[in-house]
């Protein structure tokens, strides 16, 4: 919602309009910075993981060549493992705060990141809107598909983070398990990997972030942390009838000027749009490249 500022001062005393609107703030700077070490950290393990599960082809040899070699890209890997632990390691701790700070209502909460009733009603809504059945369901903080990201993300951390460190600690790892568990820590890494990029890059948090009309090029919300107040009304009409009934709604609306940054980091959305989207591509086409050849 764009409105006009009271004229500000400039250097040479004269006095312009400063156009502003209204957003309404999702997300803290701390999540922020969550997201930008996954966004980080996820890709260089995926570009210097994915070449060793199809070592054999052309392109992994040439995608380790990038990273300096084998040696190198191991170590860029080992690091963004460590910064993995890290961010896992920060949300757990924040989650199990809120639990034990509300006593656990956190956790049934509508805003809640845990799955409800009320989601598998949103998907079985989601399809009978998709072929004209019924209206689009009405979400609430978090929708189905965000929930399924975060908690596979948690989940699929654990798994891919003890079978990588088995394998980073082989010794460590045959004195306390049989040296057979070491093969099977290979498979569950490599398997577990290939479904979270898959997840990732290609099906559902590529599209849900970039591929959806309300969200093309980008939904940029996780990096600014606000929106604009209308378009949040619109797609999460439950939490903002919640807020202005307890009347909280102005403890989260914030006003944004417009400025040229603001059409400068359009294009820089457009960019990282069309960066993710190579990268979605090659990584798909290497891979069935690898299975057909």
């Amino acid at each position: 919602m764009a409105s006009t500022a009271d004229a500000v001062p400039t250097k040479s005393s004269a006095r312009k309009k400063v156009r502003t609107r209204i957003e309404y703030r999702r997300f803290n700077v701390f999540h922020r910075w969550m997201h930008f070490l996954v966004f980080v950290s996820f890709t260089v393990l995926v570009f210097t993981g994915m070449p060793l599960k199809y070592k054999d082809t052309e392109w992994a040899r040439w995608s380790m060549d990038l990273f300096g070699g084998v040696t190198a890209a191991g170590v860029y890997h080992r690091i963004a493992a460590l910064v993995t632990v890290f961010y896992w390691s920060a949300e757990m701790v924040l989650m199990i705060a809120m639990v034990l700070r509300s006593r656990g209502k956190a956790i049934k909460a509508p805003s809640s990141l845990m799955f409800n009733k009320k989601d598998l009603h949103d998907i079985v809504g989601m399809f009978a809107w998709f072929f004209g059945w019924g209206p689009k369901p009405q979400f609430d903080r978090y929708t189905y598909w965000e929930k399924f990201d975060y908690l596979s993300l948690v989940a699929g951390t654990v798994i891919i983070g003890v079978t990588g460190f088995m394998m980073w600690f082989p010794i460590k790892t045959t004195q306390i398990l049989p040296g057979e568990f070491l093969n099977v820590a290979l498979v569950i890494h490599s398997n577990e990997a290939l479904l979270a990029m898959g997840v990732i890059f290609i099906f559902v948090h590529f599209f849900s972030a970039h591929l959806k009309p309300e969200s093309f090029p980008l939904d940029k919300v996780i990096f600014t942390g606000s929106l604009p107040v209308e378009r949040y009304k619109e797609e999460r009409p439950l939490e903002y009838a919640r807020r202005v009934r307890d009347g909280t709604l102005d403890q989260v609306l914030v006003e944004k000027r417009i400025t040229w940054k603001t059409y400068a980091a359009d294009v820089i959305w457009w960019i990282i749009t069309a960066i993710a989207g190579f990268g979605a591509l090659l990584m798909t086409a290497f891979i069935i490249w690898a299975v057909v050849t």
